[in-house]
């Protein structure tokens, strides 16, 4: 199950289904849906003229143009779409909305269209953001808001528990299928954010949401919400596999990296995109690890440059006609080359000048080694003394070790502070100590985040990583996600913890295990989960281990980096 085939096959319907040229008109959000899985190449040779935003400055008339829209159903645009038909700029407008539209707001649109200009109305399900063929996001403008209890509305599209049910009943009914949905305990929002769409789904829009019994007695699939708040160790950890390295170091927004501010970057390769399924060398290399990535990147342009001299004997007119047939290839491959090596070149960098391993080596044995307070005191000690190291990756120093020795180590996380403190860090960044273990400290977690609340537990740690050689002391860390499935699928998730939103389940669990389990975690993914998901997909399709035969999706309120999730909770601390 690729997600990605889901919105391309809704895209190039409604591209093919309006013939002749034609403009197509977005709003933010699906611009960003359309751009991550559809090329620019690929949308002209659809006969598409002209790409813009809705909200843009209104042009000349092109009355010979066609206006294909593909919107989200908001109230704000639907004003825009009146604003827009009460003086038309195309000859026809062929409205697609990517999840439900009310009928009153079909109305609204009816009466402005005194021109009768509109030639359909539709509704396409992808009222959501792919990122990777197992990994999506239905983005909240303001991620910091899904951190605190508020008012839950319904009724209002800027509300985050009405754009989570949105953006789930859309990948619902894009899938054809209804799923039984559990939740943690404890988050008031997954709670919310549960009752909305088991309501949705049973109620308000039953018949929607009726696809039938399947055959076979296939278990329903199901819908696991999470909190970021039961690991937020997870976001603040460096990462050192390609893909999750290059969005932590630098950046990935609706598949596209900012090169822009980075030093003796050439023109071209001021603005990359990384997309699995346009470029195989990243597909087949996003996942490994930092040496192996860079091994591959040399073996990219070796391959490259032997090309290029396979390309110098050019002595015949069928030497020319080959050369001149597979230019478009050699420059494709060219680009391709430079794209990685550029990326790579800036990781590099980045490494050594931040001393990224060192800080690594680190924050991974403050996680994951067996408790030792005093030593990994020093250690974050020395550290935050260091002249190389960035004030960012101090503060993470600290919020970890404060995450793992907040109840023993208060006299240690004090020092740590006022050392900060005597760096020039100001007040309010030294106050995320608190609001993070305010917000996920230990008495706001049920999971067993470090593995130490009893005996069986500490011992399968250290019986882990006693195996582990030290080429790996990078990536210990495991995360806890990974725990969770595991015990959700050999039947050990206990129902007080997770319970099903329909009572009817509770205490009753399916006797089998479903072979589709969607994840979904208010707060945001990241990388490295998303890279564990694939994992376990690729375990299942071989039928090896806990996950033989089940498949996953992943998604959440946007992907976090440590530099945004640092973030989120400095916009959450001010509004406290």
């Amino acid at each position: 199950m690729d997600l990605s085939y889901v919105v391309r096959y809704y895209i190039e319907k409604m591209l093919k289904d309006v013939g002749g040229m034609k403009a197509m008109l977005l709003d933010s959000e699906t611009t960003r849906i359309v751009s991550t899985v559809y090329s620019q190449s690929e949308i002209l040779e659809q006969e598409v003229y002209l790409v813009e935003k809705l909200d843009s400055d209104p042009g000349e008339q092109l009355l010979h143009l066609k206006a294909v829209c593909f919107l989200r159903p908001t109230r704000e645009n639907v004003a825009r779409l009146r604003k827009e038909l009460r003086s038309p700029r195309y000859g026809e407008y062929h409205l697609f909305f990517t999840n439900r539209i009310e009928d009153l707001r079909l109305q609204d649109l009816a009466e402005v269209d005194l021109r009768e200009v509109i030639y359909q109305v539709q509704e396409f399900f992808g009222d959501f953001a792919v990122l990777d063929p197992h990994h999506f996001a239905i983005p909240i403008q303001q991620n910091h808001v899904t951190l605190q209890p508020f008012t839950w509305d319904y009724s209002r599209s800027t509300d985050a528990v009405a754009r989570m049910t949105e953006g789930l009943a859309s990948m619902m009914l894009s899938l054809r299928r209804r799923f039984t949905i559990r939740y943690q305990r404890g988050s008031e929002l997954c709670e919310k954010l549960a009752q909305s769409l088991h309501h949705l789904t049973t109620s308000e829009e039953r018949e929607l949401f009726d696809f039938g019994k399947r055959g076979g007695g296939e278990t329903a699939p199901m819908i696991m919400m999470l909190d970021r708040k039961e690991d937020p160790v997870t976001p603040l950890l460096l990462q050192w596999t390609y893909q999750a390295m290059v969005h932590e170091l630098i950046g990935i927004e609706s598949n596209r990296v900012d090169l822009t501010q980075t030093p003796g970057v050439k023109k071209d390769f001021q603005e990359i995109v990384l997309s699995a399924r346009q470029d195989d060398f990243y597909r087949r290399h996003m996942y490994s690890n930092f040496g192996d990535a860079g091994a591959a990147v040399k073996g990219l342009v070796d391959e490259f440059q032997r090309q290029t001299a396979s390309s110098q004997n050019i002595n015949t007119i069928e030497d020319m006609q080959n050369f001149v047939e597979n230019f478009s290839e050699f420059s494709a491959a060219q680009r391709n080359a430079g794209k990685h090596v550029t990326l790579m070149s800036e990781l590099s960098r980045l490494v050594e000048a931040r001393t990224l391993m060192t800080v690594s080596s680190t924050e991974q044995e403050v996680c994951c080694s067996t408790g030792n307070l005093t030593a990994h005191y020093e250690a974050v000690r020395s550290l935050i003394d260091s002249h190389n190291i960035t004030d960012n990756d101090r503060m993470r120093l600290v919020l970890l070790y404060a995450l793992r020795y907040e109840r023993d180590g208060q006299a240690q996380i004090g020092d740590l502070l006022s050392r900060l403190q005597d760096y020039g860090m100001p007040r309010q960044q030294l106050g995320l100590v608190r609001t993070m273990l305010g917000h996920a400290g230990a008495d706001k977690r049920a999971g067993d985040l470090f593995s130490n609340r009893s005996f069986s537990s500490r011992f399968a740690t250290m019986a882990k990583h006693s195996l582990r050689g030290v080429e790996n002391v990078y990536t210990q860390h495991t995360p806890m996600l990974l725990t969770t499935l595991e015990a959700l699928v050999k039947g050990r998730l206990k129902d007080a913890d997770f319970p099903y939103i329909d009572r009817a389940y509770n205490g009753a669990a399916p006797a089998k295990v479903p072979k589709l389990i969607m994840i979904f975690i208010v707060g945001g993914t990241t990388y490295e989960e998303a890279r564990a998901i694939a994992e376990l997909n690729t375990q299942g399709e071989r039928n090896e281990g806990w996950s033989a035969g089940i498949r996953f999706l992943l998604g959440g309120t946007g992907v976090l980096s440590s530099r945004s999730f640092m973030n989120d909770l400095m916009a959450f601390m001010a509004l406290t």
